[in-house]
């Protein structure tokens, strides 16, 4: 999508061709040259010096330099003509730079004079003094650099980019790509210049290349914006200590293998670290064909004592340290490491490159110990603290916003809105498209014969995550109306950018300013947010609060309601690929408590949470989920909070099992013999009664319970 349809002049480059450039003075001209008075007078009438003056007026004239230091200029080029007796256009590169250095405010004309008639192929070879833009416009022409300034400045305006300033950033910057192109026409912008720009000492001109990279994708004259980071490319790593035959295999699987760049490239890391290893500790092993079970053993047990900087590679910027160094690895990392050498293992003889001695999956499996155990533990968040983030995400304001942040209101509510409520890993969220957001649009017929009227809810469309397919799952409308508001105010002149995991053009839901959102705007940006706008710290009981977190804490809470959702329909709604991922979620807040209380000294202890998922322990009127407290359940999902404990007799929230009601009998006659045979005060008598009732209550309750 192009972001101008707008007509513009064409640049038309100035052509020493067009004038008559002669290499001698003849004597009349040599006479207009002779006093100062004869070279200024003959500035403003045509006479012999026409053929001098006319290719310095013309360039002159489109400089848009003042008439005043127009004049002085020229005459100061008169002035050195008839010193020297040659015309300007044969001067060395010398003269040119000794009349740059005498007129300082002149220097941009006189460099557009030097470029155009003397011997510099590329404005470059000039010096300069002040503003680039200054000299681009001298050389180029003021008229033609403002209309392309004004094409750059009106695409990023329609990308989202304020309109304040904006030329004033940019114009230092364009007149840069402009003398390194030798072609001051946007259209002759192509990447390789970006890139060349980007090293430009002056970094503060350096870091908008990838704002004019987002500009010129908009208006179609580059393929895509510049989006590695830093606008760098990836680093090359020094192998310097690795055998060359490792090192090549390991390029060769680089260059083959179809991850997403950021996984292909950590990976990359992984293998030439191990070539590392190898060279340290058994140098005669150069290729994978070399490798043996004994090698195999050897590498699995030096990762498993392997600390963090241990191995690295570093760049040719330097080694970047940790700070962790010199602990130990955490076993994510060390499983990681196993896993990458795995697969390299794995492509190897699969892609028929050769054959091993052994079996990758075997023998180089991740060990099921401690050390290299990823284990999965989805920390919800704590539920008053949960609840109050729903909140503020329903309710943002512009007041809430941080002072830096420049993304609009109405995006960072869309993307908290659907952190809250969908239920999405970080990378599903930020891979969202304009489009996935479908309407309820008519009613859901229930099996029990109730209806869900059409607008309830709305179904949005996820993308491939890490473990799952592209699929759909409802989610609350409100997810629909604050996306809706942002889509109204999304920028659309946005030039749709490249899906890392499909290869497909896709307009991103969080596409801003012709670019897609950071990967980590939920954590930085989203969250503290929140957390200021609900009044609470950005952590709780378990630590800080995080985009996964809140996935789990969605999750969870599904999982935990009364006649919540089954395991199968949490696994599809969550976009787990197996069951096993789905019970970590229910595993956190147990719907079943069996309690072993020691009666020695009737003082209750809670020995255990367990889950029971028979369906003949579930009333058909009552919850589906409850906490086993032996003779009764308990109903309150917030039972672990409850600050009357084992007090359950009289609460609304306990009810008796069957198998407890002739205990319930018994309790009741009991105390119908206490009040008969006991003296008891008025008070003391009040207290046993109301036990009497909370019995007979409890009686009720256990006649119409079906749980066995």
């Amino acid at each position: 999508m192009k972001a101008e349809t707008g007509i513009h002049n064409i640049y038309v480059p100035f052509s020493r061709s067009d004038y008559q450039l002669n290499n001698v003075l003849n004597t009349e001209e040599r006479e207009a040259l002779s006093t100062g008075h004869k070279r200024t007078s003959a500035l403003s009438q045509q006479g012999p010096l026409s053929s001098l003056l006319r290719p310095l007026q013309d360039i002159a004239d489109r400089s848009g330099t003042s008439d005043r230091l127009v004049r002085i200029i020229i005459s100061a080029v008169l002035a050195e003509i008839h010193r020297t007796g040659q015309p300007c256009w044969l001067w060395g590169s010398e003269k040119w730079l000794t009349l740059c250095q005498q007129h300082r405010s002149g220097r941009p004309l006189i460099a557009a004079f030097a470029f155009h008639l003397g011997p510099f192929p590329s404005p470059f070879d000039l010096p300069h003094h002040g503003a680039p833009s200054l000299y681009a416009c001298a050389i180029y022409g003021r008229e033609f650099f403002t209309q392309e300034l004004n094409r750059l400045t009106e695409a990023l305006v329609s990308l989202g980019y304020k309109r304040r300033n904006q030329k004033n950033q940019l114009s230092a910057l364009l007149g840069i790509l402009m003398m390194m192109n030798s072609n001051p026409q946007l259209e002759s912008f192509m990447t390789d210049l970006l890139w060349r720009a980007q090293k430009y000492h002056d970094r503060g001109i350096a870091k908008t290349v990838g704002r004019v990279s987002h500009a010129l994708a908009a208006m179609g004259i580059i393929k895509s914006p510049v989006r590695m980071r830093n606008y760098q490319e990836w680093r090359e790593k020094p192998t310097e200590d690795i055998a060359l035959a490792w090192v090549a295999w390991c390029r060769r699987w680089r260059e083959t293998s179809v991850l997403r760049p950021r996984s292909r490239e950590s990976q990359y890391s992984f293998i030439l670290r191990c070539g590392l290893w190898l060279a340290r500790e058994h140098p005669e092993i150069r290729e994978p064909s070399d490798w043996t079970m004994e090698i195999c053993a050897s590498f699995i047990a030096t990762v498993g004592r392997m600390k963090v900087d241990e191995l690295s590679l570093g760049t040719a910027q330097g080694m970047r340290r940790s700070s962790r160094s010199g602990e130990p690895m955490l076993p994510n990392s060390r499983a990681g490491f196993v896993y990458a050498v795995r697969r390299f293992m794995i492509d190897y003889e699969s892609w028929g490159w050769g054959r091993l001695k052994f079996s990758p999956s075997r023998h180089l499996s991740t060990p099921d110990t401690p050390l290299f155990r990823q284990g999965v533990n989805p920390r919800v968040i704590d539920d008053p603290v949960w609840l109050k983030l729903v909140w503020a995400s329903l309710n943002l304001r512009q007041e809430d916003l941080l002072s830096e942040i420049h993304y609009p209101l109405s995006m960072l509510q869309a993307m908290a809105v659907i952190w809250t409520h969908a239920g999405l890993r970080q990378n599903e969220l930020m891979c969202l498209t304009a489009g996935c957001i479908i309407p309820q649009s008519e009613d859901i017929n229930r099996d029990d014969g109730s209806t869900i009227p059409a607008g309830t809810l709305c179904y949005l469309n996820v993308p491939a995550g890490k473990s799952s397919k592209a699929f759909v799952k409802p989610v609350s409308a409100a997810v629909k109306k604050y996306v809706d508001t942002w889509l109204a105010e999304r920028p659309e002149e946005q030039a749709a950018l490249t899906d890392e995991r499909t290869g497909e053009k896709v307009r991103f839901l969080f596409q801003y300013r012709g670019k897609a959102v950071g990967r980590d705007i939920i954590n930085r940006t989203v969250i503290p947010v929140l957390c200021a706008r609900a009044g609470m710290p950005e952590e709780d009981s378990r630590g800080p609060i995080t985009s996964h977190r809140g996935r789990a804490s969605a999750v969870t809470a599904l999982a935990s309601v009364p006649q919540g959702m089954s395991l199968y329909e949490l696994m599809q709604w969550s976009g787990h690929s197996s069951p096993q991922s789905t019970m970590h979620y229910i595993r956190i807040r147990p719907t079943q408590l069996a309690a072993s209380f020691v009666k020695a000294d009737r003082v209750a202890h809670m020995m255990s949470v367990l889950i029971d998922h028979d369906p003949l322990a579930v009333s058909l009127t009552g919850p589906a989920i409850y906490y086993d407290l032996g003779d009764s359940y308990c109903m309150n999902p917030f039972w672990s909070n409850c600050p009357h404990r084992m007090a359950c007799i009289g609460c609304d929230f306990n009810l008796p099992k069957q198998s407890a009601r002739g205990l319930l009998l018994e309790s009741k006659a009991s105390v119908k013999r206490y009040l008969e045979e006991v003296p008891l005060t008025v008070d003391e008598r009040a207290i046993v009664e109301r036990d009497t009732e909370k019995l007979e209550a409890a009686l009720r309750k256990s006649s119409k319970v079906l749980i066995r």
